[in-house]
C-alpha cells in the first residue's frame, strides 16, 4: 500500500508496513572499500544451476556460490566473467551470452560488495574445478539447501522466479 501524499506530492511513509518498517538507511562507511565482483548462474539444458564451493584457505571456505570473481581495473563485469570462467572452470563464453539478471549489495565487515549476477545458458567446454573448488549442478528449488555467503542468498529467490 502506498502512503499519503503531502502538498508537494511526495509520498509519506505508511504506518508500520512497507519498506519504512525494514529499518533505517545506513550511510556507507567511507573507510570501507566498495568491491565489484561479477557472478554468473550457468544454467544447463536441464535447468540446473552450477554452484562452486569455496576451497579451504579462502575467505568463507566451504560456502557455495555462483561462479565469478573480482572485476579488475579496466574491465567491465562481462569481461571479468569471461576471464574468471576460463581461469576457474575451463569454460569459454562470450559477452553476448551473458544476460544481466540481478545484483546484490551487501556490507561485510571490511568492505561493501556490489555483485551483478548474470545468467548464461551458452558456453563451450565442460566445467571443471581448476582451483580446488567443488562443483554441483543444482535444481532451482534446492538452491536454499546450500550454505552461501550472505550476499548470494538474496539472489536465490530472484533466480528461482526467473527460471
Amino acid at each position: 500500500m502506498s502512503g499519503e501524499t503531502d502538498p508537494s506530492g511526495a509520498a509519506t511513509p505508511p504506518n508500520g508496513d512497507g519498506c519504512w518498517g525494514a529499518g533505517e538507511r545506513r550511510a556507507h562507511d567511507p573507510e570501507k572499500p566498495v568491491v565489484l565482483v561479477a557472478a554468473v548462474a550457468l544454467i544447463d539444458a536441464d535447468g540446473r544451476v552450477l554452484l562452486a564451493r569455496r576451497p579451504e584457505g579462502k575467505t568463507m571456505a566451504g560456502l557455495w556460490e555462483f561462479p565469478g570473481g573480482k572485476v579488475q581495473p579496466g574491465e567491465i563485469p562481462e569481461q571479468a566473467l569471461i576471464r574468471e570462467l576460463a581461469e576457474e572452470l575451463a569454460v569459454d563464453t562470450r559477452e553476448s551470452c551473458l544476460a544481466p539478471l540481478a545484483f546484490a549489495s551487501h556490507a561485510y565487515q571490511d568492505f561493501h560488495l556490489l555483485m551483478p549476477l548474470f545468467a548464461c545458458r551458452v558456453w563451450h567446454g565442460q566445467p571443471r574445478p581448476l582451483e580446488g573448488q567443488e562443483l554441483a549442478w543444482v535444481r532451482a528449488p534446492r538452491l536454499w539447501d546450500y550454505p552461501m555467503p550472505p550476499a548470494d542468498r538474496p539472489l536465490i529467490a530472484l533466480l528461482q522466479e526467473w527460471l
